[in-house]
């Protein structure tokens, strides 16, 4: 098996074992509480593929964070509620709690899971976000994700888009036309995940969000083939200012020919470097904005989700795993507040993180 593939297409073959111990995730450096909910939204104009009942349609889940007022009644949120997995997990998010007021309007950020994995595996980033101001999206997406519905149901990543042994050591031609299709399924998912949070800031029934998220100036953090999948919306969506990827770059034709008008961040750990530099270079070379690339040493694949942090016996990074969610974390919201500030120079700051090494293409 190559290396490229160990590192890249197996995001989700690590066994996890159960936690022994409970686990507190690292407390958000921002000054917000942090509020969270979950949606279930059926797209009732596309199908459901993979489900006993032929006429099931697809139903995405959507996690919000947000800055929120806390109080004495605010009620602790689960990490996942239904995973057996990760019960003794505990966040620093509550549930439901009101929108701080001292946010007059928070921006948007859309975090496109990779393959294999849940939209909770992301929390330390979406926590550190909203502390700091920012309203954020994780989106599950079935048949790409492993999705857990409210009712107990639990649609599997499909492993029809389980790239095949060999193949993402080259040549990419492959990659980019192996991935077409779940880079469809998945941008059609962000593309219904961002109309219905438009809706809930038009006119939510709960009044929680109602005038609070700016849905006009977005975000957009994609991991793998979600970074792919985001991709792909930041050059089909002309509200997208900023887009940074964890090991996931955009189709071809987006790479090739320039098409994403915003700063792009792109992180790559070391040991991948040297196997995918073509691919990167394929965004750089062909840029129509800066670039910026960032090459995080001893990282894993995994390393900005929570899952080393939280078993750490399965996954053999170099990189501690504290260390690393703290460094991503860092840069991903430096990278925004760059971008909605537009102070590009903030970027400078992350020079300076241990363990990165940034150059800039502008």
């Amino acid at each position: 098996m190559s290396k490229l593939l160990i590192l890249l297409s197996l995001l989700s073959s690590a066994i996890l074992r159960g936690q022994t111990d409970t686990t507190q995730l690292i407390q958000p450096t921002g000054k917000f509480g942090v509020g969270t909910v979950l949606y279930e939204w059926t797209d009732k104009t596309r199908d459901l593929k993979f489900t006993s009942h032929e006429g099931d349609k697809r139903t995405i889940l959507v996690q919000l964070w947000y800055p929120a007022a806390i109080d004495s009644n605010s009620v602790k949120a689960p990490y996942s509620a239904l995973s057996k997995d990760y019960q003794k997990t505990i966040t620093n998010s509550y549930l439901r709690p009101s929108f701080n007021p001292e946010v007059e309007i928070s921006n948007l950020v859309i975090i496109a899971p990779g393959r294999g994995t849940e939209r909770f595996l992301y929390t330390t980033i979406a926590e550190e976000l909203a502390s700091h101001g920012y309203s954020v999206a994780s989106v599950d997406m079935p048949e790409i994700g492993y999705t857990i519905y409210s009712d107990g149901f639990i649609i599997k990543p499909s492993k029809k888009f389980q790239p095949p042994r060999g193949m993402m050591g080259g040549p990419y031609e492959k990659v980019d036309q192996f991935f077409e299709v779940p880079t469809d399924i998945g941008f059609q998912d962000l593309q219904f995940a961002y109309e219905k949070i438009k809706e809930l800031c038009n006119a939510d029934p709960n009044g929680r969000f109602t005038n609070k998220i700016d849905t006009e100036n977005i975000g957009l953090f994609g991991h793998s083939l979600g970074g792919r999948i985001a991709g792909l919306f930041a050059a089909k969506t002309n509200t997208v200012k900023g887009y940074v990827s964890m090991e996931g770059i955009p189709p071809r034709d987006i790479r090739y020919n320039g098409k994403m008008d915003m700063p792009i961040a792109l992180l790559c750990s070391s040991g991948t470097w040297p196997y995918a530099k073509d691919n990167y270079f394929s965004i750089i070379d062909n840029r129509s904005n800066p670039v910026y690339m960032i090459e995080l040493d001893t990282f894993g694949h995994n390393s900005v989700t929570d899952n080393p942090y939280l078993y750490p016996d399965s996954f053999n990074y170099e990189i501690d795993p504290e260390i690393a969610l703290e460094i991503s974390r860092n840069i991903v919201l430096t990278y925004f507040n760059a971008i909605f500030e537009t102070d590009l120079n903030l970027m400078n700051s992350i020079k300076s993180i241990r363990q990165v090494k940034m150059t800039v293409h502008d």
